[in-house]
């Protein structure tokens, strides 16, 4: 994908363009931003660049370099991601044995073009011995080499390897340029492709994968309004049946949440000005004001709270179904809704 095809992401590309267009190309770049909005694409569209037969601030996307790039097929490209052991263990990180592969490969001119780039991703789980092992490399790099890390933050990253390279920032992408590329590349209707974009939270690629998956967002909504009107009724019997099914979905729970998160927000958006297109459920307005109508404003903000807490808890490995029984409660005891039976 040429820098031409991106989505947002203005202050990366003007970087790069202007370092492929002066000539002075970095050897070492640190792209830092959160996960899905762009970073490897951004990063595959350099690599793309960088090696394109006809040379500029863009591939051409025609010739043989950029087709192979396309292809995941260029010999000059190296992606290095956590992936498996050769044992079949699946990595958590990129490990020591990759990076000294690496530097083997780069000891060596490039096959074709006139660089050799290599993408390392998740660059801030790298163990020490790993990030050491590349900071040398990233010191001392052989000519025509470029290495390009990805991360999503440099708190956890060795300081020396965040100084040698080059900064390149990524922020979240905006809801109406995410709403744009699901109906424009997964045709995606306008109602799921605004509730997809505000639920990827300005991550286009979340957005686009669980339009890929074919993951039906309406529903997923249903049933978390149900959950959540079983928790303003009270009712600790199907509460917490509710909570140990939706905590046995390991892997659903924080999108559940977030999706909970969104619609409680939005009652409170809808009491606050009354406008269904300042909703992430647009679509669903009549039922946010239904909703708006009988709720407690001050409740609904600590529910709101009480959400955050709990994604916040899943984040450090606390039990799901206590998490989710601790949620449901305190939101039944702190959402008070007018005529409740």
């Amino acid at each position: 994908m040429p820098f031409r095809d991106l989505v947002d992401q203005r202050h990366a590309r003007l970087l790069l363009q202007g370092a492929l267009r002066s000539g002075r190309v970095s050897h070492a770049y640190l792209f830092v931003g959160p996960a899905g909005v762009g970073r490897f694409t951004t990063a595959r569209a350099f690599a793309q660049a960088l090696l394109c037969a006809e040379g500029g601030d863009d591939a051409c996307g025609r010739c043989a370099a950029c087709r192979k790039v396309s292809a995941a097929a260029h010999p000059d490209l190296r992606v290095i991601s956590a992936g498996r052991t050769e044992s079949g263990t699946e990595r958590r990180a990129v490990g020591i044995d990759q990076i000294r592969e690496l530097k083997r490969e780069a000891a060596y001119g490039p096959y074709e073009g006139r660089r050799k780039v290599f993408i390392v991703e998740d660059a801030e789980a790298m163990r020490a011995e790993a990030a050491n092992s590349l900071l040398k490399l990233v010191e001392e790099p052989p000519p025509g080499i470029v290495i390009i890390l990805i991360s999503e933050s440099t708190a956890a990253m060795l300081p020396t390897l965040v100084s040698r390279s080059q900064s390149v920032r990524f922020g979240f992408i905006p809801a109406p340029e995410v709403v744009r590329v699901l109906r424009q590349q997964a045709g995606v209707p306008e109602d799921r492709a605004t509730f997809l974009a505000a639920l990827s939270g300005g991550r286009v690629g979340r957005a686009l994968a669980a339009a890929a998956a074919g993951e039906d967002p309406l529903e997923r909504r249903a049933e978390v309004l149900r959950a959540l009107d079983v928790a303003l009724r009270g009712d600790i019997i199907r509460l917490l049946d509710a909570a140990e099914s939706i905590a046995r979905r390991r892997d659903d729970i924080e999108r559940w949440l977030d999706v909970a998160l969104l619609w409680v927000r939005d009652v409170l958006v809808w009491q606050e000005a009354g406008d269904p297109a300042a909703l992430a459920n647009a679509d669903a307005h009549a039922e946010v004001a239904a909703w708006a109508g009988r709720a407690n404003p001050a409740a609904l903000r600590a529910a709101a709270a009480a959400i955050e807490a709990a994604k916040a808890d899943l984040r450090r490995n606390l039990n799901a179904r206590l998490v989710l029984e601790t949620l449901f409660v305190a939101m039944a005891s702190s959402v008070p809704v007018r005529g409740r039976s």
